[in-house]
């Protein structure tokens, strides 16, 4: 669903009103575009190709949708860093707020979190990125991310906001509430997650 996205996004099409279409199929499985990571999903393939190419199979579908699934933190800030520079940014020093460290949903659990990889990613582009996440443990993000947990985001002070774990916290704002995290109309709002009613956000997956 991944790859689907990347090309839908190359034919200027949009993923969620491709997948509502398809949705009208009555077989159709609402599988939808994301990071992938825990320690579920984001490994356990891994063991399961070891052991293929041990009894002399080599997995070729299940290797490549890792790598595809790996690399979508890096796809997704370069997507970002794409719509900020077309709204106008500098990209040094831009400020970017991450909504989201936990590898999933209304969980603490931060192991293997795909988060990270966008916030490594913008940071290797030069930006200021901010974390906040109302279900993570601040220490536990220190320890094992070196991340700081800003607690309460500082109002018209971000350049852009990325939504990237949908807590029911977060899916109960609205988008007017995540645009008074930017500083001005130019801020890029990406909802990583899907959860804002379409047009809401600047980027989606």
């Amino acid at each position: 669903m991944n790859e689907v996205s990347m090309i839908l996004a190359k034919l200027n099409l949009d993923t969620q009103e491709v997948l509502a279409a398809a949705g009208t199929k009555w077989n159709f499985l609402p599988f939808r575009p994301g990071l992938v990571g825990g320690h579920c999903i984001g490994v356990d393939p891994y063991y399961l190709a070891h052991k293929a190419q041990a009894v002399g199979h080599h997995p070729e579908v299940i290797l490549a949708s890792r790598r595809v699934n790996a690399n979508m933190g890096v796809y997704a800030a370069s997507e970002l860093i794409k719509a900020m520079i077309k709204a106008g940014h500098s990209i040094v020093g831009a400020k970017v707020l991450v909504m989201g460290l936990t590898f999933k949903e209304n969980c603490p659990d931060i192991r293997n979190t795909p988060a990270m990889d966008v916030v490594r990613e913008l940071k290797e582009f030069g930006c200021r990125v901010d974390v906040t996440d109302c279900w993570a443990d601040e220490e536990v993000a220190k320890n094992e991310y070196d991340v700081e947990l800003v607690d309460c985001p500082q109002k018209r002070f971000y350049d852009a906001v990325v939504l990237t774990v949908a807590h029911r916290e977060y899916c109960a704002m609205t988008a007017d509430q995540f645009r008074g995290l930017m500083r001005d109309h130019n801020g890029v709002l990406f909802d990583l997650k899907d959860v804002m009613p379409s047009g809401s956000a600047d980027l989606r997956l």
